[in-house]
């Protein structure tokens, strides 16, 4: 069977599961650690899938990699993935989960690259006007790059907004060039 299918209908049955229980916050949150933890942590994958180690201990691993306790919705469903051998889709489970998650609550993931780190206060206002413009609720993740020198750069699902001192440097670049090869160019049709 597809892990994609998998995924999904243990995720849709634990969100509607969290939803009726009123912890879908708390499985989302729970849930965001998990990914941070597998992308941290490659061999947590490893572990969950090694045949040799019993399934309490399994739980164990994956409710601290969920941040050291679960509510009772994620912990039912943990024993369900561990019970029917799926823990090979954990991972997939969490990320779907997250997905299906904004999906419903309307929430827009983006990444605010900064050169340098931003206060709380900071990511907070410039969240604000963020969502008056999309009409939605937001969720920035905050990314450090100095290589964009100043401002900063937007990614909200398929839109991206440079408003960096690197990307304006760019731009003046190839206006340069441009115009540059337009001289280039009349000067040949004139001879």
């Amino acid at each position: 069977m597809n892990s994609g299918l998998i995924s999904s209908r243990y995720t849709t049955s634990l969100l509607n599961y969290a939803i009726d229980l009123g912890q879908q916050e708390e499985v989302y949150a729970r849930m965001k650690i998990l990914t941070e933890m597998f992308s941290e942590v490659p061999k947590l994958n490893n572990v969950i899938l090694n045949p040799s180690l019993p399934h309490q201990e399994k739980k164990k691993v994956i409710v601290t990699a969920c941040g050291g306790s679960v509510p009772s919705s994620l912990d039912k469903m943990i024993d369900l993935i561990l019970k029917n051998e799926r823990e090979e889709s954990m991972q997939y489970i969490a990320l779907r989960f997250i997905d299906q998650y904004r999906e419903k609550y309307n929430i827009q993931y983006g990444k605010l690259i900064t050169a340098v780190g931003i206060d709380k206060e900071t990511e907070r206002r410039l969240g604000i006007r963020i969502e008056k413009i999309v009409g939605g609720e937001i969720e920035l993740e905050p990314v450090v790059d100095p290589g964009i020198i100043g401002g900063f750069v937007l990614h909200l699902g398929d839109y991206r907004w440079d408003a960096s001192v690197s990307g304006e440097l760019t731009r003046v670049r190839s206006k340069f060039n441009s115009l540059q090869a337009n001289r280039v160019t009349r000067r040949e049709h004139v001879r």
